[in-house]
């Protein structure tokens, strides 16, 4: 943190990591329900792929969108 390079990327972080964890708690990913290592895994895993394949969606009809206007 101490290098402008590091400080640059450190606020990025909040455009980038932290909107994710923001969308994940709206979405109910709050607190784990689920005990051990490996199910945590399998959830956080679900988490992020359901958030992946929202993000495909809304890009696809951004581009179909700005195929028709333009």
């Amino acid at each position: 943190m101490g290098t402008p390079e590091a400080k640059q990327i450190y606020k990025e972080r909040s455009s980038t990591v932290e909107c994710v964890n923001a969308i994940s708690r709206n979405r109910g990913l709050r607190q784990f329900l689920v005990r051990g290592l490996r199910k945590v895994r399998a959830v956080a895993l679900w988490f992020a792929i359901a958030h992946n394949l929202m993000c495909v969606v809304a890009l696809r009809a951004q581009a179909a969108l700005a195929a028709v206007w333009g």
